[in-house]
């Protein structure tokens, strides 16, 4: 069933705020909600709703908390979330970044301390369009997050550990790679579960270490792979110790994020007609069997939020009997 943008952004908006999330952070985490939705990463949209009702009530999610910054280089921020949402905490840090990233030229700050961040590559994507490049990733939760494997091991060590990566390609568009170190992100694997389906091969592994694709098994011990069996490995290696031994035990993961102004190494006249020529070569290369067109990083989602927010959001039958908990418990009508 298609369900409109805006319906479901403010159907997200009032259960978080009758459950005591101050209106405007409310609003940042439900278009955050929505907009993965929309660009088609459900593993990052309205489901997760149901999680954060459950973390706030039991206090993980700290929704009435003071995020605070710190600047502790001229081009350089810390925000403390304290427990707050990291999609809020990233909203404080973007607008620090920007100004820093104009008058530095490079400007770069770590967000700790705070819960879910949501999809990556939607505060990548906010520096894009401000004509820089833009890097985040996270890590440091070994502590307690234990869903992905090591290159090799037989059980999980850390978590997903994302990064993601954003650059401007033409007036309208961005281009992002925003993956998770391992082989899925851990909310598509709650996406599969809600429908009832398999998850693809080589993806997770049993408590015993075993392949599988029954995505129960990873939630009754079991762990993800690594992406690219060592190179992922590595990826998230790399974040994991930098989110823990850099910034500090998390709360649950701890944020860096990296922006450098366009400006200073070209014109955006000539940004544009080089990315114009990368683009046209990537869209008119032949695709192979089974593949109906070559894409662009980013090029999906783009595509996914052009249509969705024209006729609405498709969500399954089953994604909808979930969140008709939240329906019936708030008094809110998503459909």
């Amino acid at each position: 069933m298609k369900v409109a943008a805006d319906r479901a952004e403010a159907f997200s908006k009032d259960i978080l705020v009758k459950i005591g999330t101050p209106p405007e952070d409310a609003g940042i985490v439900a278009a955050h909600l929505v907009d993965a939705d929309l660009r088609g990463v459900r593993s990052h949209g309205l489901l997760r709703l149901l999680k954060y009702v459950e973390q706030i009530e039991s206090g993980y999610i700290a929704n009435r908390a003071a995020i605070t910054s710190s600047q502790v280089a001229p081009n350089m921020v810390r925000v403390d979330a304290n427990h707050h949402f990291g999609i809020v905490a990233f909203h404080r840090l973007i607008p620090q970044l920007i100004d820093q990233t104009r008058k530095f030229g490079l400007a770069c700050g770590a967000v700790v301390n705070c819960a879910h961040t949501g999809r990556i590559g939607a505060y990548t994507e906010i520096l894009a369009e401000e004509f820089m490049w833009s890097f985040a990733f996270g890590g440091g939760g070994h502590r307690r997050l234990t869903e992905v494997a090591p290159f090799g091991g037989r059980q999980g060590v850390f978590d997903t550990n994302p990064y993601s990566i954003s650059m401007p390609l033409d007036a309208d568009r961005i281009a992002t790679a925003d993956f998770a170190t391992s082989a899925t992100a851990q909310g598509k694997l709650l996406v599969y579960r809600t429908n009832n389906k398999p998850a693809p091969a080589d993806w997770i592994i049993d408590s015993e270490g075993r392949p599988t694709t029954n995505v129960c098994d990873f939630y009754d011990g079991g762990a993800m792979l690594p992406a690219g069996a060592h190179k992922g490995y590595g990826l998230g290696f790399m974040a994991e110790l930098f989110g823990d031994a850099a910034l500090g035990v998390p709360h649950e993961l701890n944020w860096f994020m990296v922006a450098m102004d366009l400006n200073r190494f070209t014109s955006p006249g000539d940004y544009a007609a080089s990315a114009a020529m990368l683009r046209s070569k990537i869209e008119s290369c032949p695709p192979a069997d089974g593949v109906a067109k070559v894409m662009w990083p980013g090029q999906p989602e783009v595509e996914s939020k052009a249509r969705q927010s024209a006729v609405g959001i498709e969500y399954a039958p089953d994604e909808l009997r979930c969140l008709a908990a939240l329906e019936t418990r708030f008094g809110e009508k998503l459909v």
